[in-house]
């Protein structure tokens, strides 16, 4: 597969020694404006080869590309069931004939690119480092007939650069987008290029040999700096002060002088609708539980007689997900967002009938109407497609993933009711889900402003389902599928501490980037956490399979959220010069210059409400130390430091806040038992006052 290498040496002003796994340049003289490249050609047939790069770039982006302004929608004469799946102008190849993309090391949660030439079975990875001289390395893929061609260059020096301008996310010409190499006589410039070659069979195996892979290359330093018990008490308090409507429910955006969007009161799921109260509910004071149980019931008055919730709610009035493109012609709904809501309405049910509290009767006619729109849906189609006509079902955009989550709604309406016809569907829409994404190596349709670009969100929501359909039948085909999904999954997380600008922000704030995760390839930025999950399906999944990479997923990704939470003590600055209140978080963590250079580890603006409901989830559902002491398994996730040492659990909290600790302790007896949907009573909660050690002895929690 791999034809030729080779590199270039900048008119001989370089000595170059080249490696198996490195090419390094040692330069002669002073060169401005240096430019090094490690190319490799690859047997690549547009039509028998799919390219991956980590959150940037899946099956090679070769989708089809409209120009649009944000927030994309689309257009009359594009809807319909079965369209091509269509996104804005992002780095692409083409679909058919020669093409190229250049992006950088910015633009991707682990520095890679993978290929797998199915006629050949083959499958090509090669990893590389961020940068160099503090100057992001360059990739560009470049399509020549068969022939793939991927160059590593040190400084990227692109061509076409993407950027949204006057808010169209295209692809440019901005030749000062890159900064020139400037570099003196004897400096070293190295090119790291590990490369992995082998036999693969399929997309799935691909990215499989990728997780093992990701997992073992990198990694990132350890730090604790905010509990996440303080950051709910902070988060809880705020809520109930800024954040609940006369209406009767928790709104999206504080408010305040600050809430001026149409989106910022009510929407169902996606950014948090009805997925806020949970935690209030399972863990708040009296006001909270009282406060949630109002949001699920004023979520039940916003839904349609065929079943479906309303889109959008601003005082009152009912706005479509059409954006500014089609005015009020369609009521329209994503149906990730029905799914959403449907899913943790009957969550809020399961934690109620747990918490001994009575159950309003709205609210389960409600979620039980909500579950059989999205069976019929499926029945009617033989998929749920991406948006929807809330007031007769219909689809008017098909494709996509966007339902990921809806095989677990529809489990959770199976073990409320006992009738079989929603497990029967669950099963087909996941399986239809597996086949027409998983195994193609993309989903998408997650975020609703991003068209049907592949994203991090629906991929979640669908590896949710796949455990939720596991704890309901049984059957391991879920697990076989759950640990495919949970790999596609890794290549949205940032596997490494990225080297932020001196004196950027977030460079100041000293965050490191691990386990932040990117949201989709047009917006172009990882965040704290995934939109809007926990990631405690990959310790259900860890418990059945026994493979810890999946616990360390799940740390990675639970660990990094507070570090982008304001405090009191240690506030957020916005761009603005005004800090973010205790408890918000903004969803920028800026790898990439998608927003410009200045940018970069910066564009620190509003408060994001998905992200602290993530931490939210986060606080509810996964647990802040997991112990398997028969395994020697010790798995921390809250900000705080412990370690096992005969048969004792000690804990020690370094932060300047006190933190009640959730410890959750299996053994090989306990680990056969299934989660569900409702687990938070395993939690043994250990105070440990701020800079206090304290010693649990394992037997007796």
């Amino acid at each position: 597969m791999l034809r030729k290498e080779y590199y270039t040496d900048s008119n001989d002003k370089f000595l170059c020694v080249h490696s198996q796994n490195e090419t390094r340049y040692k330069a002669l003289c002073d060169v401005n404006d240096a430019y090094l490249e490690v190319s490799f050609l690859l047997e690549a047939p547009i039509k028998d080869t799919y390219i991956m790069i980590p959150a940037c770039c899946y099956n090679g982006n070769r989708f089809k590309a409209v120009h649009r302004k944000y927030a994309p929608m689309f257009l009359e004469d594009e809807f319909g069931l079965n369209i091509p799946t269509t996104m804005t102008e992002v780095p692409r190849l083409s679909p058919k004939g020669d093409s190229f993309m250049d992006v950088t090391t910015g633009d991707m949660a682990v520095p890679c690119v993978c290929v797998f030439n199915k006629e050949l079975c083959q499958g090509f990875m090669i990893f590389f480092n961020q940068e160099n001289k503090g100057l992001n390395n360059g990739i560009t893929l470049e399509q020549g007939g068969d022939i793939l061609k991927i160059k590593i260059t040190a400084p990227a020096k692109r061509r076409l650069v993407y950027r949204w301008i006057d808010m169209y996310p295209s692809l440019y010409k901005i030749p000062e987008a890159d900064a020139p190499l400037n570099i003196s006589a004897d400096d070293e410039i190295v090119i790291k290029h590990q490369i992995f070659s082998f036999k693969c069979n399929s997309i799935k195996e691909l990215y499989s040999h990728f997780f093992e892979k990701r997992s073992l290359l990198y990694s990132g330093e350890d730090y604790a700096k905010l509990p996440f018990s303080a950051f709910f008490d902070m988060t809880e308090k705020q809520l109930n002060a800024e954040h609940f409507h006369e209406a009767g429910f928790y709104t999206l955006n504080a408010m305040d002088e600050r809430n001026t969007s149409l989106f910022g009161q009510w929407q169902p799921g996606w950014c948090g609708g009805g997925i806020n109260s949970l935690p209030m509910l399972c863990s708040g004071n009296k006001e909270s539980i009282e406060g949630a149980i109002s949001t699920i019931k004023f979520a039940a008055r916003y839904q349609s007689d065929k079943g479906m919730f309303y889109a959008v709610v601003h005082n009152g009035k009912v706005i479509n997900d059409s954006y500014r493109y089609h005015g009020e012609k369609y009521p329209m709904i994503l149906i990730r967002k029905h799914a959403d809501l449907t899913y943790f309405m009957f969550k809020h049910i399961f934690a109620m009938k747990n918490m001994g509290i009575e159950m309003p009767n709205e609210i389960l006619k409600s979620a039980v109407k909500a579950a059989d729109v999205i069976k019929e849906i499926w029945k009617k189609n033989v998929q749920l497609g991406q948006f929807i006509n809330a007031e007769t079902g219909e689809i008017i955009v098909g494709g996509s993933t966007s339902g990921g989550i809806a095989p677990a709604a529809l489990c959770a309406a199976f073990e409320f009711t006992g009738e079989e016809h929603y497990i029967i569907a669950a099963r087909e829409i996941a399986e239809y889900y597996y086949d027409n994404f998983i195994l193609k190596g993309f989903s998408t349709g997650g975020p609703g402003e991003a068209m049907q670009a592949p994203d991090s969100e629906s991929i979640a929501g669908l590896f949710e389902s796949f455990m939720a359909l596991y704890e309901k039948d049984g059957s391991k085909k879920w697990i076989e599928y759950a640990k495919d999904t949970a790999h596609q999954i890794s290549s949205w997380v940032v596997a490494y501490d990225y080297k932020f600008p001196n004196g950027s922000r977030l460079d100041r704030m000293k965050v490191k980037s691990k386990g932040s995760v990117w949201a989709n390839v047009q917006n172009k930025h990882a965040a704290p956490g995934i939109c809007t999950h926990s990631a405690a399906a990959l310790l259900k999944l860890y418990r059945v399979t026994g493979d810890k990479r999946y616990l360390d997923l799940m740390q990675e990704i639970a660990h990094f959220m507070p570090q982008m939470t304001s405090t009191a003590e240690n506030p957020i600055i916005a761009q603005n010069g005004k800090a973010l209140k205790p408890g918000e978080m903004c969803e920028r963590v800026n790898l990439s210059d998608w927003e410009g250079n200045e940018n970069v580890g910066d564009s620190i603006r509003e408060a994001n409400s998905w992200t602290q409901i993530s931490l939210m989830l986060t606080w509810l559902e996964v647990p802040g130390i997991y112990v398997f002491p028969e395994r020697g398994i010790l798995c921390v996730s809250d900000h705080i430091k412990a370690r096992l040492e005969d048969g004792k659990l000690i804990i020690k909290n370094p932060t300047q806040y006190d933190a009640r600790v959730k410890v959750m302790i299996d053994t090989e007896q306990t680990v056969k038992e299934n989660l569900g949907f409702y687990w938070q009573d395993r939690f043994k909660i250990i105070e440990v006052k701020k800079n206090e050690q304290k010693e649990v002895t394992i037997g007796g929690l």
